[in-house]
């Protein structure tokens, strides 16, 4: 499962202009509309919406991965995005948001979904590649870092479900 095959440069923006959760959904809904990712921007943001309100995507370290699947959307890609004075996106470590990772996926499907959502997650653990993305200047630079992340975690993620919930990984 490589993140960089669900990315592309026209889904990264480096410079996030929202400051609130709420405005930081819909700018990078704005982006998956944009790319043709999505054919209902309203739907697709109302389910990342919906999902945030059961809980924070936030997962601490300044990263928050706001996620869902619709009907609206044609195709899984992530986009990613930027702040460099952060968002409050609720976070669990009470602390502001500055990268975000927003997954789009069908509503069919599942499996590459909870993956990415995984692989992600474990991107976030690595402080090298959160400061590189931190100082990361232009969408191609994003990429390269993904790729290089990509190069770096080959195998592949499992993980066990509750519920349709990530419990663990295997």
């Amino acid at each position: 499962m490589l993140l960089s095959k669900y990315m592309r440069t026209d889904l990264i923006l480096c410079d996030l202009r929202s400051q609130e959760k709420t405005d930081v959904i819909e700018e990078i809904s704005d982006l998956f509309a944009k790319a043709r990712v999505i054919t209902d921007k309203e739907i697709f943001r109302d389910t990342i919406r919906k999902r945030e309100k059961l809980e924070s995507t936030a997962i601490g370290h300044g990263i928050a991965i706001p996620h869902g699947r619709s009907n609206s959307v044609k195709e899984l890609k992530v986009a990613f995005a930027r702040s460099k004075d952060g968002v409050n996106f609720q976070a669990l470590d009470k602390k502001p948001v500055h990268i975000i990772f927003m997954i789009a996926a069908p509503v069919e499907i599942r499996k590459e979904y909870l993956q990415i959502v995984a692989k992600i997650a474990r991107l976030s653990k690595s402080k090298i590649m959160l400061e590189a993305l931190q100082k990361a200047e232009t969408p191609e630079e994003v990429m390269e870092l993904i790729y290089d992340f990509d190069n770096m975690l080959v195998e592949e993620i499992r993980v066990k479900l509750k519920d349709g919930r990530i419990i663990h990984r295997e």
